[in-house]
C-alpha cells in the first residue's frame, strides 16, 4: 500500500440505553440482554495516519487504563486480515470514561470503520469483528436507533427517533462494566416492562407518558444504592421536568431527555 500523509477523521458517537434489561446469564460467562439503544451528537474524535511501521501507535487527549479498545479493535482486525502498514491514531476524548456512554466501544467501531475501508472488508466480516472487541461495538458500527439482543450482536436498526435532546449529568465515578454485572442476581432478570416495541412506538409517537412509563434499567437501582452521587444526579436531572430521567448502560451518567432545549441532540448515526 502506498503511504501518504494524508490524516483523516472519524467521528465515535455516544450512545444511550433508552431500555436495558439483562435476561439470564450465558453459560460462556456473559448475559443476554435486551434494549434500545441511540447515539447521541456528543463523540469523541480519531484522527488517522497510516504509516510504514508496522503496530499501531495511539496518543490521547486523557490516560486510558488497561488496553484501549482502539488497539483492540486494530489487533483483531489483523487476525483476519494480512496488513502491510501501521497506523498513529490521535485520539480527543470528549465522552467520559467509564460513565455507560460507549466512549470505548465507539472509538473501536470507528476504528474498525476506517479499516474497512483500507482494507475494503465485507460489512458482515466487520460486524463479526465487532462482536470480537465488545459487546456494544457492533451497534456503534452504525449507530443511530436500534434494538440490540443477544450479547449485543443480533441489531435489529430502526426508523431514527428525532425531535429529543438529552442533557447529561456525569460525575467522576468509573464504573466497571464486570463489576456491574456483578451485583446482578437471577431475582433481578427479566424485570423491565415488555414489549419493549410499545416504548420505541413511544418515543416515534412522543407519547411522553408511557416513554416515562416504560422506560427502564435494570442497573439503575443497585448502583444508586451504591454511590449517593449517582442518585443526586438523578434526582437533580429530574428537577429540569424532563421527560424522563435515568441512568444509561452500567453507569455512571445520568441523562434527561427533553423535546427541545437539551444539549445533545439524538443522533441518526453514521
Amino acid at each position: 500500500m502506498v503511504i501518504s500523509d494524508r490524516c483523516e477523521v472519524e467521528r465515535a458517537y455516544a450512545k444511550l440505553n433508552l431500555y436495558l434489561d439483562v435476561l439470564s446469564k450465558r453459560e460462556d460467562g456473559f448475559h443476554n440482554i435486551v434494549g434500545i439503544f441511540q447515539t447521541i451528537d456528543l463523540c469523541d474524535l480519531l484522527e488517522f495516519r497510516l504509516t510504514d511501521n508496522l503496530g499501531i501507535e495511539i496518543e490521547s487527549t486523557v490516560a486510558i487504563e488497561g488496553q484501549n479498545l482502539i488497539e483492540k479493535a486494530f489487533e483483531t482486525v489483523c487476525r483476519y486480515y494480512r496488513m502491510d502498514f501501521g497506523m498513529k491514531v490521535r485520539l480527543t476524548k470528549k465522552i467520559p470514561i467509564g460513565s455507560g456512554l460507549g466512549g470505548g466501544s465507539s472509538d473501536a467501531a470507528a476504528t474498525l470503520r476506517f479499516l474497512s475501508r483500507k482494507l475494503k472488508i465485507p460489512k458482515d466480516e466487520i460486524v463479526f469483528m465487532a462482536q470480537k472487541v465488545g459487546s456494544d461495538v457492533p451497534f456503534l458500527i452504525d449507530g443511530g436507533t436500534a434494538l440490540v439482543e443477544g450479547r449485543g450482536e443480533r441489531i435489529t436498526h430502526l426508523e431514527p427517533l428525532i425531535g429529543y435532546t438529552v442533557n447529561l449529568f456525569c460525575s467522576k465515578i468509573k464504573i466497571s462494566t464486570k463489576d456491574a454485572y456483578s451485583m446482578l442476581t437471577p431475582d433481578n432478570f427479566d424485570r423491565g416492562p415488555k414489549p419493549i416495541e410499545k416504548l420505541y412506538d413511544a418515543y416515534r409517537n412522543h407519547d411522553t407518558q408511557s416513554i416515562k412509563s416504560l422506560s427502564y434499567n435494570v442497573f439503575q437501582k443497585p448502583i444508586c444504592s451504591l454511590y449517593p452521587e449517582i442518585s443526586t444526579n438523578l434526582n437533580n436531572a429530574w428537577l429540569e421536568n424532563p421527560i424522563v430521567a435515568m441512568m444509561t448502560g452500567t453507569g455512571s451518567c445520568i441523562f434527561a431527555v427533553h423535546s427541545h432545549g437539551g444539549e445533545y441532540a439524538f443522533n441518526a448515526g453514521f
